[in-house]
């Protein structure tokens, strides 16, 4: 399996369209920008172990990432050993990913291991940011080896919290120191096969960060995480993503196929394993646990029992327990952590069967052994349905832990580039910039340009266009002036004729509500007003006959017909005189009321 190329698209978004693979002008710009602005979506995590090479590339999408490529490809033992040979292959391994990836780039983040790495956890004063890294460097002076020399080691670091002692406050910070020829090492191997570093890290710091996205634990509870490598086995410790405290233990994957690579007693003869054959054994049968002493496995060379894998990997596994049980003690006692219950495990080699309920039954105070599941980051996976290649990637996932943790966010708290290199790379890109400068002030100054003589031509059609219809629509602008004059005038003279009669009341109106309320038994001699009196008053004069009543009741209900019209108010009876001669009740009537208007 550790030869094959899982596919990490399925199930997921289809990749973008394969750009050119060619170092040009625009991928140098779109990748340099993309890191210097946006700390790249795309870059490619290169892991080097002793036996496998790991490269790897998301994809950062709303929920999470999707796997673009993987690849993971074994180290013949053969050139192991033979640094030329084993450059070569791995930069071939790297060329190819790139040619056949989805996503073009060139910039990539490099996990790196081995001698030369020191990481320690200092207590320092609390201090401005500006004076803590030259702190930091004398603290390093202090605790280096002696054959070290300073001057030539680069180193980083990041506060993990702070605390308080008999000098004062104080800051707990973890630093990380390389010595500097393995960086240019690194980064000048990366450029032969032109390709940009944007970030060189170790592995403790890229798996913290791949931590932070698949454990869910309290920023102050400490997490411990087992990488098995095939010739060493880190045991690193982490609250929440930020790393406190490592230590490397000469014991690996490897070291368990050495010790089945020797004569063992198949029953009917005598076998003398290879190094390859002793791997596949240990890859099938796994670590057999207590009640599989007696259990049959079989294998190409007939059937072990379980007892006597268990007595080949004792020595190295009691080895690694031992010295696993030292370093809990050690910084359980340092850092005064309490309640170290949980580990993960990780790496190529904890693949191996029944390596978690190992260390489960054989060290103390644990209660949870689990592998640490890389592919939660993973969109898609975790869903049904998609079944296909869930066993490759499953199987592959521990190979690529570093890898994925080198590919999330920024890749780790740290980066050991030289500011050498990280000013190279800024002054790349303000070159590319300022090259790109001019072509598009070009560019934009002619597209302006032409906007203008656009607008310019579409505004001198609307003049024309508009100076047409002006004249053609004049004679009837000069009627309509005329019209308007007119109607001026009328108003004037209107206003006028208003203000010299002043305002009169509704003659028609009021004479018409005369007629109608005037009874029969009553008639009107006259009907007469004052011009100049306002407001205006009229005097009506008649004869009331009344055959049934006395006059006086007749005039007054008249009166009050009068009153009760909205024509009239103020209604006065001014004189009544009765009719001697009439043979029946009759009188003459003189009212004055002043008219509603």
């Amino acid at each position: 399996m550790s030869d094959q190329k899982p596919k990490g698209n399925q199930g997921a978004v289809k990749p973008a369209k394969p750009k050119s693979s060619s170092h040009d002008f625009w991928t140098v710009f779109a990748a340099s920008f993309q890191n210097f602005i946006a700390s790249g979506q795309h870059v490619i995590g290169i892991d080097i172990g002793s036996s496998h090479i790991k490269v790897l590339q998301l994809q950062k999408i709303s929920k999470g990432y999707l796997i673009t490529d993987c690849v993971i490809r074994s180290i013949p033992l053969d050139i192991r050993e033979d640094a030329l040979a084993k450059k070569k292959l791995i930069q071939d391994i790297i060329k190819k990913f790139i040619a056949e990836s989805p996503i073009k780039t060139r910039f990539a983040r490099l996990a790196i291991s081995g001698k030369g790495i020191f990481v320690f956890s200092l207590s320092v004063p609390v201090i401005n940011k500006k004076d803590l890294r030259g702190l930091i460097g004398l603290e390093l002076k202090k605790r280096m080896p002696f054959q070290v020399d300073i001057n030539n080691v680069s180193f980083d670091f990041f506060i993990t919290g702070r605390g308080q002692d008999d000098k004062g406050p104080n800051l707990q910070v973890t630093c990380i120191a390389v010595d500097r020829l393995a960086l240019d090492e690194q980064m000048q191997f990366l450029k032969d096969i032109n390709i940009r570093p944007v970030a060189i890290n170790i592995i403790p710091d890229a798996l913290g960060n791949l931590v932070s996205f698949c454990v869910e634990a309290p920023a102050n509870k400490t997490v411990m995480l087992l990488d098995v490598g095939a010739n060493n086995t880190t045991l690193n410790f982490y609250k929440g993503r930020d790393l406190v405290f490592m230590r490397d233990i000469p014991v690996g994957g490897d070291h368990l196929t050495r010790a089945m690579a020797k004569p063992i007693d198949s029953g009917s003869q005598t076998i003398e394993l290879s190094f390859d054959d002793a791997e596949k054994i240990k890859r099938n049968c796994g670590i057999p646990l207590e009640d599989e002493s007696r259990t049959e496995f079989l294998t190409d060379y007939g059937a072990l029992l379980g007892e006597q894998i268990s007595t080949m990997f004792r020595p190295t596994l009691e080895r690694l327990i031992m010295e696993i049980t030292r370093t809990v003690s050690y910084y359980a006692k340092t850092f005064k952590a309490e309640n170290i219950e949980e580990l993960y495990i990780t790496g190529g080699s904890s693949r191996l069967k029944n390596l978690d309920k190992f260390f489960l039954y054989n060290l103390e105070r644990l209660k949870k052994v689990e592998r640490l599941n890389v592919l939660k980051t993973i969109k898609g996976w975790t869903e049904k349905g998609v079944l296909k290649q869930d066993f490759v990637m499953e199987q592959a996932a521990p190979h690529l832990a570093v890898a994925f943790g080198l590919c999330l966010g920024s890749g780790g708290k740290i980066n050991l580039l030289p500011n050498t290199e990280k000013l190279e790379q800024k002054t790349l890109f303000l070159r590319l910039l300022l090259r790109l400068f001019f072509p598009v002030t070009l560019l934009l100054f002619l597209v302006m340009h032409g906007f203008s003589y656009l607008n310019n031509v579409r505004y001198k059609s609307l003049i024309q266009a508009t100076q047409e219809e002006i004249l053609r629509l004049e004679p009837t602008v000069a009627q309509v002036r005329g019209y308007l004059d007119m109607k001026t005038r009328l108003d004037q003279r209107k206003d006028l004729l208003e203000k010299a009669i002043g305002k009169q009341p509704l003659w028609w109106g009021v004479f018409k509500e005369l007629s109608n309320i005037t009874p029969k038994n009553v008639v009107l001699s006259m009907v007469s007003t004052e011009a100049a009196k306002e407001p205006k008053e009229i005097r009506l004069r008649g004869r009331i006959v009344s055959q049934y009543t006395i006059v006086d009741l007749a005039l007054s209900q008249y009166q009050m017909v009068l009153e009760e019209s909205p024509f009239f108010k103020d209604v006065v009876l001014v004189a009544s005189e009765p009719d001697k001669y009439s043979s029946i009740p009759a009188a003459t009537f003189e009212i004055t009321c002043k008219l509603e208007y």
